[in-house]
């Protein structure tokens, strides 16, 4: 198995600055939704209409706000993942390096 602890780390920033783009997206959405108002109406079917709405949207909102949670959640762990690699790396690389000094010198 081989890791790449930089590209590790790029690809959880990758994913914490898409998650981040999508919430903009997505309050952007929320405010368009907002300006149509409520065009059904405020007679019974309009009301029926209305409260299945905004019902859904609102289901549909804490879909999204906690899938973008865990993708910025996933992104963190990814790119700390790829820090601790590269500190192992780091560090065994010195280990071996000062045992080739000492077999060397």
């Amino acid at each position: 198995m081989e890791v790449d602890p930089d590209r590790l780390s790029g690809s959880g920033r990758a994913l914490q600055d898409l998650a981040t783009r999508f919430v903009g997206e997505l309050a952007a959405f929320r405010g368009e939704l907002a300006g149509f108002g409520r065009p059904w109406g405020s007679d019974d079917i309009g009301s029926l209409i209305g409260a299945a709405h905004d019902e859904v949207s609102a289901w549909a909102f804490e879909c999204f706000d906690s899938a973008l949670t865990e993708i910025g959640s996933a992104g963190v762990d990814l790119d700390e993942m790829g820090q601790r690699y590269a500190a192992v790396e780091q560090a065994i690389r010195q280990g071996l390096d000062g045992i080739r000094q000492r077999l060397d010198g």
